[in-house]
């Protein structure tokens, strides 16, 4: 709404007659804005109404007072925009989860190693192209190709350290030194492949990260990821857990269901760190989430450090779907970064859609939850506008002439729907770019040339390349 001008006569009268009409008029606007504001968030309140019934039905399974069970962290822009606890952090004391509840982070925690690394890489104190023997004694010659690069994304070839410690008949139990877990690669005897050749998820390669991050800055490792990452990010709360003395407060013991009661999996004995270790709340990696949302109140290095950590190396021509501890795919056209973590009977997980502005974090301390389908339902909830828009294109009414038999293709909550009388139907699986799934059978979407579908081959196993057009 434009407002009038004030006159600038010199008849009192007017300009007062004037004066009051303005500031009538400015009544009447600021009244009309904050109805419309208000009617805004009556929306809004609906709207998150709404998703907490959703989330509340994602979690019921484990809104219980005598069970573990997950917090969830819905993330928008950096800031908390809804958190929400369900079951309790320990079993024997019935302490119920919460916000401030300290985690077992497993292996989102190679992120925050990544990061550690990335700030020597930044400084020139190491570099990606640096073999692994010049940072640390006595490695092995079998390994002599290994470089930082391939450790950071798992091309290394090196056997996982946790499968070599149970060839040996190590229990992860044992009481270990960063040096000790070091030791056991360097009795590996052998590489999977050639460095560089495959992509092969190892523990192994953080393991000797940390290993390097300790020789070369000549601080304990634990030590130098909180003075140069958690203390500058306010993550007070959160440490690298390499003593199994420390205190921690408010820690979360993990369990796995069986026989009707749950069995305790914590192994309080375990310090490994690199690959996991790292113990964090979900009020501490608000903070976390905040330094990837926004360039405010972080230094130069930092920004640097994120467009580093989301460098993708190129393998056999094509890039890696893994960075600097960081998995970065695409889902329903839109990216995804982030990382899992499973370990001792935590389930986690942590998954960032940067375009969107939203990012969930879920964790678990229970064996047998699915964190990393809790998060994609929860993309589901808070994503659905743009999921639904992706999925419009796959949606109408596919026909066979030969066999006279039309498949219909839906959208509900979501899911791509298929509409048929028999089984399989119900909703379907994205296998991977145009090709879906429905239970065993599987659909190849055509496209023209201006990349519009016109049809799909169903493939069932004993029949393949069925046609169906679109109508």
């Amino acid at each position: 709404m434009k407002l009038p001008k004030i006159p600038t006569s010199d008849n009192s009268t007017n300009l007062s007659i004037s004066l009051n009409m303005h500031r009538l008029l400015l009544l009447l606007f600021i009244v009309f804005i904050a109805a419309f504001t208000d009617n805004k968030k009556l929306q809004s309140v609906a709207k998150t109404d709404d998703f907490i019934i959703e989330i509340d039905q994602l979690f019921s399974d484990y809104d219980r007072s005598d069970t573990p069970g997950c917090v969830v962290s819905v993330f928008r822009d950096g800031e908390t925009l809804y958190q929400k606890s369900y079951g309790l952090a320990n079993l024997d004391y019935g302490i119920p989860l919460a916000s401030n509840s300290s985690f077992y982070m497993a292996s989102i925690s190679k992120q925050i190693t990544a990061a550690a690394a990335g700030l020597l890489i930044l400084r020139g104190e190491i570099s990606y192209n640096d073999s692994v023997s010049d940072h640390i004694e006595y490695w092995p010659d079998w390994a002599d190709d290994v470089t930082i690069s391939h450790l950071m994304n798992h091309t290394s070839g090196l056997p996982d350290i946790y499968a070599l410690m149970d060839i040996a008949g190590i229990s992860l139990s044992n009481v270990m030194t960063l040096d000790n877990y070091l030791e056991v690669i360097r009795n590996g005897e052998s590489l999977k492949h050639q460095p560089g050749a495959l992509y092969s998820y190892t523990n192994s390669g953080y393991t000797t990260l940390a290993g390097v991050i300790e020789k070369v800055s000549g601080v304990h490792f634990p030590e130098f990821v909180k003075q140069e990452i958690l203390d500058p990010l306010g993550m007070e709360n959160s440490h690298f857990h390499a003593s199994r003395h420390r205190v921690i407060p408010n820690r979360v013991i993990s369990y796995s269901p069986g026989s009707g009661q749950f069995r305790q999996t914590y192994l309080s004995n375990f310090q490994g760190v690199g690959p996991g270790g790292l113990y964090s709340t979900h009020a501490d990696w608000e903070k976390w989430e905040t330094f990837w949302s926004s360039d405010s109140n972080i230094s130069e290095e930092f920004i640097k450090l994120k467009t580093l950590m989301l460098t993708r190396e190129m393998l056999n021509g094509n890039p890696l779907d893994y960075a600097m501890g960081l998995q970065i795919s695409e889902w329903k056209s839109m990216q995804v970064v982030g990382h899992s973590g499973s370990f001792m009977g935590f389930k986690n997980d942590y998954r960032r859609y940067p375009d969107q502005g939203f990012s969930f974090l879920t964790l678990c301390n229970r064996e047998d939850a699915d964190a990393t389908e809790k998060n994609r339902n929860l993309a589901k909830i808070f994503l659905k506008d743009s999921i639904e828009q992706f999925l419009e294109p796959y949606s109408g009414i596919y026909y066979n002439s030969e066999l006279g038999t039309e498949y219909e293709l839906t959208i509900e909550d979501g899911n791509l729907v298929l509409n048929r009388r028999l089984s399989p139907t119900g909703p379907m699986t994205e296998d991977s770019f145009d090709r879906w799934l429905a239970g065993s059978w599987e659909f190849e979407f055509q496209r023209d040339q201006n990349d519009i579908i016109t049809g799909f081959l169903l493939s069932t196993g004993r029949a393949l390349h069925v046609e169906f057009v679109k109508q």
